[in-house]
């Protein structure tokens, strides 16, 4: 069964394919990535042989895309993984990782939201100035709120803007590290055959992967764009072959820039900061400085992607009777899912005030926990997704082809051991390890279980309402050309 043609918007604010890759980079965040996960992959890692994991966790995520690719063109719905998830593994299964979503998404964005109160407030410190990073955090969380809640185009602009210019500190760092060191800045000996699955290559892949978090959400965005049959699989493609080649060369340079054989000793060395000083070192302070300040506009384009797919998710949901209905509003005139983007906006400022009352240090106790909630829950998302895909090409196995049915058993193949490496070094992802911190993944098991009995339910108590989940728009081979 079939929504009506007549549910995608006609007007100025549909998103074109360029800007729905923006939001999809954006959710990336190419800066904080290289920043933030770098140093970890290689000083906990792999050591010089990191650009290995890059080249691995791209390679599986563009085979994902390909059959990710072949869904989007005959399925379209803002529901994303939850609908694929149903169409390939069924309803049941489809709305426990619905709710898993949720809470996925959720946890992420309140963990970005304190993440750029607390980044603000260390640039206001550096200047001089002593402003709480809840405050900070608060003007964030208002901030992504108006912008999502007046339109999507309007946050993708900005959206492209910082995107742009962070992008530029690393390439500007790139050119840099070639100018000084020559060929030296690509050592061979990164991809050695025999050191590609040494000790710590878990580790490596682990934030090779998280690094990607983020690139599925296009199809989050299916009601809002121009031509989701066309332009949702065009930005996958386009979004992961850009975010993969980019992390793939920089963290290549980035080891040619340590040197080979001390890479991972100068990493675990110089530890979170190792990024920012190889800035320093080879473009000099002022850029260093200008880098630290763009990370915090790096968090601030990621939060504002991450909010809108959370609300995304809660619309989906609600259309379908698995929310309260009345979060399903959608604002024509502004092309924006009006309702759930006020709750995301209401329920993360709530959670914020919450945290503010304990006085518990964000950095070290907050933020890398709820994001790493997050990392979790999305990877865990695309590994469902793929496995659904399998499922579903399976079926159509002459219409999907050779190539498209292999792609998507190896992306499924290695989305599950990129899950398992999360799962297995959860607490280093988190950067606290402590038993309640360890026992959290056992959410999305609970919130899934949940989920099952609940559609379960909902098939014998109200098979009216069951048969309306996860409807889609389909569309055939020829509509999608």
């Amino acid at each position: 069964m079939s929504r009506p043609a007549t549910d995608q918007p006609q007007n100025q604010h549909r998103l074109s394919t360029q800007y729905i890759v923006f939001l999809v980079i954006a959710a990336a965040a190419p800066l904080a990535s290289m920043i933030g996960n770098l140093p970890i992959a290689i000083a906990r890692g792999t050591g010089a042989n990191v650009p290995v994991a890059f080249l691995i966790a791209g390679a599986i995520l563009i085979a994902f895309t390909t059959g990710y690719a072949f869904i989007g063109r005959r399925v379209v719905s803002t529901g994303a993984f939850y609908t694929y998830v149903a169409e390939g593994l069924g309803k049941p299964l489809g709305v426990g990782a619905a709710y898993c979503a949720i809470v996925a998404y959720g946890s992420f964005a309140l963990g970005l939201a304190a993440a750029c109160g607390y980044f603000d407030s260390q640039v206001f410190l550096a200047v001089g100035f002593k402003v709480d990073w809840t405050i900070c955090a608060a003007v964030s969380a208002l901030l992504t709120g108006i912008l999502n809640y007046r339109s999507m185009d309007a946050s993708s602009k900005l959206l492209a803007v910082i995107i742009v210019v962070e992008t530029a500190v690393l390439v500007v760092f790139d050119g840099s590290v070639i100018a000084a060191k020559g060929w030296a800045a690509f050592p061979l000996s990164s991809f050695t055959p025999h050191q590609w699955f040494v000790p710590g290559v878990g580790v490596s892949l682990m934030t090779a992967f998280t690094c990607f978090v983020g690139f599925e959400s296009g199809a989050l965005y299916s009601k809002e764009a121009a031509d989701p049959v066309r332009s949702i699989p065009l930005a996958s493609y386009v979004s992961v072959i850009l975010i993969g080649s980019f992390y793939l060369l920089t963290a290549w340079i980035t080891v040619g820039a340590l040197g080979a054989g001390a890479a991972k000793a100068r990493a675990v060395s110089a530890g979170g900061t190792l990024m920012l000083d190889l800035i320093t070192q080879y473009d000099g302070q002022t850029a260093s400085d200008v880098a630290g300040v763009l990370l915090c506009t790096s968090m601030l384009a990621t939060y504002i992607a991450i909010h809108a797919a959370a609300s995304r998710y809660v619309f989906a949901l609600a259309r379908e009777g698995l929310l309260p209905r009345p979060l399903a509003r959608f604002d024509e005139a502004r092309n924006v899912p009006s309702a759930a983007t006020l709750f995301v906006s209401i329920v993360t400022s709530i959670c914020l005030v919450g945290i503010a009352l304990t006085r518990t240090d964000p950095y070290a106790a907050i933020i890398p926990v709820l994001i790493g909630m997050g990392t979790l829950g999305i990877i865990a998302l695309q590994a469902a997704a793929a496995i659904a895909i399998v499922f579903y090409v399976l079926r159509r196995k002459k219409e999907a082809g050779a190539v498209v049915i292999l792609a998507s058993q190896c992306a499924a193949v290695g989305l599950v051991i990129a899950l398992a490496a999360v799962c297995t070094n959860f607490t280093l992802l988190s950067t606290i390890n402590t038993p309640f911190v360890a026992w959290l993944p056992g959410l999305y098991l609970a919130t899934l279980v949940a989920g099952l009995f609940y559609s379960i339910w909902l098939r014998h108590a109200r098979p009216h309402q069951y048969a309306q989940l996860a409807l889609v728009e389909h569309h055939s081979e020829v509509a999608s050309r």
